[in-house]
């Protein structure tokens, strides 16, 4: 008999549950009695041949799932794959019997990890939210396994139906606390009511909903997570949209997949440096859009979002990493009809984002963004504060993914611009420090037993002073500013520092690790000084030039202990060059 991928497949599914003592595999469904495929759905077979081939994979996790330890969403996410191969027709491993034991049993975990008000620990403790996430992979999938008329199924059917119902009494009455969570929690309830109608999910979805959509006129949420929440809003709303037939909800993420084509990459990436959540820091991919781009480039004949699903679809492996959107593709057929033709993407434009802050250039394969976005306080987002990042450019490969400044006054830290000018082709960036001395209390507000209310110095630190009733004096101010001017796709960064004599500035730029420095001096693995006129960073064919240099100091440190930080937690992970002076100063640094 030849051996065929299906074969072989099964086979091997085959000898791992008899290793482990389970039921041996069935013959698989005869492929001439399966259901074909929609024309011009190619990535589809594709995602189905991925998802097949890594189903042993997944029933290994299955059988050794340790939710503490791997996470309640990885099984949610795992019994999905199963689900899908089960359902698949185009799949080897249609109908078969093996599957049935492993998808009983993830089932069965999920159930087992709920509280009695229905909620689960995934990240947060007996979180609504978190809860709403695994619900909404959930209820996909027993949408999909519904429509298979197998009795094998019927005990997983029912398994995940408990965990549904008893997930839903969270949702109905749980809180939030992000801004995103209130779309998930109604995207999850529109599951859960799509297969257990009730009027209590549909009110509790109204309850959110009417609080308005946190989107902006420049297409931007709230978070402004492009990386990770923008996408997780996107399709929360596309889910709720299509499940309770409220297409008004479709138009905001329209609004918002628009506006993020001007964030992407040459090579795929999202800029993330003005999110206000942990991605800021993160590499993220437009892949992540994958199915909100695929479903509204069909349903609405759009070519410019084509060409974005088929320059993800495109990419070597990528059936590989959108395997999960699988199950989505079953549960909704329109997923599965032909694109539209595409459109070139935009590759040379230059847009600003005023309410963000942000400025995104594109010249080819040069791409660039401008950020001043510093209008929220520290702390804030998960205890992050605004990205210091203010400049990133990138030519191909060779990725510059950090400008920062920074000067050694009262501990004040990294340059955050307060907002973003924009002129022509010219850029502003502006912060003014001040710091004070403090007078003596007057005697009204003093207190013999020296016990005075804790307040902050502004934002530098907290003591027992009461701040707020004393007189301010000897103020010092230090004023920051930033020039950049455009031509052409090569970038001219002018700086002007002024306040006291004297005081140290320090400019780093970060380069994404895996290229090569020249022209630098190193110091230490990962930091260089740049002290001659110019430098390049190469990777392979692409290359980066900057300069000219000086390194007046080598205070990199803003608390002047080592090479390593601007004040600790703040410094990138890459390939540091640093450019050092002192007040008053003034340079040009052009980088192309």
């Amino acid at each position: 008999m030849k051996l065929t991928r299906r074969t072989l497949l099964s086979n091997s599914i085959g000898a791992f549950l008899a290793s482990h003592g389970r039921l041996s595999l069935v013959k698989p469904v005869p492929s001439s009695t399966r259901s074909q495929s929609t024309p011009g759905n190619d990535f589809y077979l594709r995602l189905v041949k991925a998802n097949d081939a890594r189903i042993p994979g997944l029933i290994a996790a299955v059988n050794a799932s340790n939710p503490r330890r791997t996470g309640i969403r990885r099984v949610a996410s795992d019994l999905a794959g199963l689900i899908a191969a089960y359902c698949a027709p185009e799949s080897s491993l249609f109908k078969a019997e093996a599957l049935i034991s492993p998808m009983e049993k993830a089932s069965r975990v999920l159930l087992d990890a709920q509280y009695p008000d229905g909620t689960i620990d995934s990240g947060n403790l007996e979180s609504p939210p978190d809860t709403g996430f695994v619900v909404e992979v959930v209820s996909t999938a027993l949408a999909v396994l519904r429509r298979s008329d197998s009795p094998l199924v019927q005990k997983t059917k029912d398994n995940l139906g408990k965990f549904l119902l008893a997930a839903g009494e969270a949702l109905a009455t749980g809180g939030v606390h992000t801004p995103n969570h209130r779309w998930v929690v109604c995207s999850a309830l529109a599951g859960v009511n799509a297969l257990f109608p009730s009027s209590k999910y549909v009110n509790r979805i109204n309850d959110w909903l009417g609080e308005g959509i946190d989107i902006d006129a420049d297409g931007q949420f709230c978070e402004r997570s492009t990386g990770t929440y923008s996408r997780v809003t996107d399709g929360a709303l596309l889910t709720v949209a299509r499940l309770l037939g409220r297409p008004e909800l479709l138009e905001p993420v329209r609004k918002n997949l628009e506006m993020t084509i001007y964030y992407i990459h040459p090579d795929g990436e999202v800029e993330t440096v003005g999110s206000r959540r942990q991605d800021q820091f993160m590499i993220r991919s437009a892949s992540a859009y994958y199915l909100e781009y695929r479903y509204l480039a069909i349903k609405d004949r759009n070519r410019l979002f084509a060409g974005i699903v088929r320059s993800i679809e495109e990419k070597e492996g990528a059936e590989s990493q959108l395997t999960a959107s699988l199950i989505n593709f079953l549960e909704d057929p329109l997923l599965k009809e032909r694109l539209p033709e595409s459109e070139s993407l935009p590759s040379d434009y230059a847009r600003f984002f005023s309410n963000s802050s942000l400025a995104r250039i594109r010249r080819g394969q040069v791409s660039a963004t401008i950020y001043g976005g510093s209008d929220w306080p520290l702390g804030v987002a998960s205890g992050l504060a605004s990205n210091p990042t203010f400049f990133t450019f990138r030519k191909g490969k060779a990725v510059l993914e950090s400008v920062r400044m920074g000067a050694s006054f009262f501990s004040k830290g990294h340059f955050r611009s307060k907002g973003l000018k924009v002129n022509g082709n010219q850029y502003f960036l502006r912060e003014l420090l001040e710091v004070p001395y403090y007078q003596p209390l007057a005697k009204q507000e003093r207190n013999p037993r020296g016990d005075y209310p804790l307040t902050q110095a502004e934002d530098r630190f907290w003591s027992k002073l009461n701040f707020p009733k004393r007189r301010m004096s000897n103020i010092k101010t230090l004023e920051q500013k930033v020039t950049i001017t455009e031509k052409g796709g090569v970038f001219e960064l002018d700086f002007d520092v002024t306040g006291p004599h004297g005081v140290p500035v320090t400019f780093e730029l970060s380069f994404r690790r895996g290229g090569r420095l020249e022209g630098v001096r190193q110091a230490q693995p990962g930091v260089s000084f740049l002290t001659q006129s110019t430098a390049q960073y190469r990777v392979g064919e692409d290359s980066i030039e900057f300069g000219p240099g000086r390194a007046d100091h080598e205070r990199v440190n803003l608390e002047g202990a080592s090479y390593t930080a601007h004040r600790g937690n703040l410094k990138t992970d890459g390939d540091c060059v640093y450019i050092t002076g002192f007040t008053p100063f003034r340079e040009k640094l052009t980088i192309k």
